[in-house]
């Protein structure tokens, strides 16, 4: 879920010259193939359609159900054609979508096993025809990688990793607060509150002064991630010495 796995990680652009320039990027990756990685949670072939969940880039639980056209692709987890009857409920795939219509289905190898970041930049060199900026993207992501070797030996430091975490983290959080402070008073109100920050605003207020600030939203958030962190330690086991080898 490379596209999933990468949205998790976004700087949000502040200047107007900036926003102008996201939206054109937005616009191509829109265009583009995009794999995600999903749980099938009902297939019904008479009906044409399939239903999955997967957690998004905000990390939030989605259900969708697509239309099965005679377009789509299907690949068995090995890469050979198959049909959609290799798709069942409780499995994992990797789904394809082109302009929010599927273009191909594939089922996921190791289906027990929960999708690792490593599974996920594995995905986008299998899965992508390398047409439309796919050396690029695998490029931002060596470069990405390449800062946290701070000791030049081919390994990453663990401790600025999490400050690179915690930095990515923040640069989210100043973006999605300054875009919801409408009248710029350095808070954000129950009427100026969005999606799950509207959700949740009794909870993120911890002050209780019916309005959420900065800290309060970066406290949530790093809370948030760090829930989630826990929660995928305790599902995925550690992998046995064949897995490792």
């Amino acid at each position: 879920m490379i596209r999933t796995f990468l949205a998790a990680l976004p700087v949000v652009a502040l200047l107007a010259g900036n926003l102008v320039a996201a939206d054109e990027k937005d616009k191509k990756d829109k265009d583009a193939p995009k794999p995600t990685h999903v749980t099938i949670t009902k297939v019904d072939a008479k009906k044409g359609q399939i239903t999955v969940k997967y957690t998004d880039g905000k990390l939030k639980d989605v259900e969708r159900t697509f239309h099965l056209t005679k377009d789509i692709k299907y690949f068995d987890e090995t890469g050979r054609v198959a049909s959609v009857e290799v798709f069942q409920s409780g499995k994992e795939a990797l789904i394809v979508e082109t302009g929010g219509e599927v273009t191909e289905l594939r089922a996921a190898g190791r289906a027990a096993r929960p999708q690792r970041l490593s599974d996920a930049v594995r995905t986008l060199i299998e899965m992508t025809d390398c047409e439309e900026g796919c050396t690029e993207e695998v490029q931002r992501i060596y470069d990405m990688l390449r800062k946290l070797d701070t000791a030049k030996n081919g390994k990453i430091d663990a401790k600025e990793l999490k400050a690179e975490s915690n930095r990515i983290l923040e640069e989210r959080v100043k973006g999605a607060f300054e875009r919801l402070d409408a009248n710029k008073d350095g808070k954000i109100s129950k009427e100026e509150a969005k999606g799950l920050i509207k959700d949740h605003f009794d909870k993120i207020d911890t002050n209780k002064d019916g309005f959420i600030d900065h800290d309060e939203l970066l406290k949530a958030a790093k809370e948030k991630r760090d829930a989630k962190a826990a929660e995928s330690k305790d599902k995925d086991p550690k992998p046995s010495d064949k897995e490792k080898n």
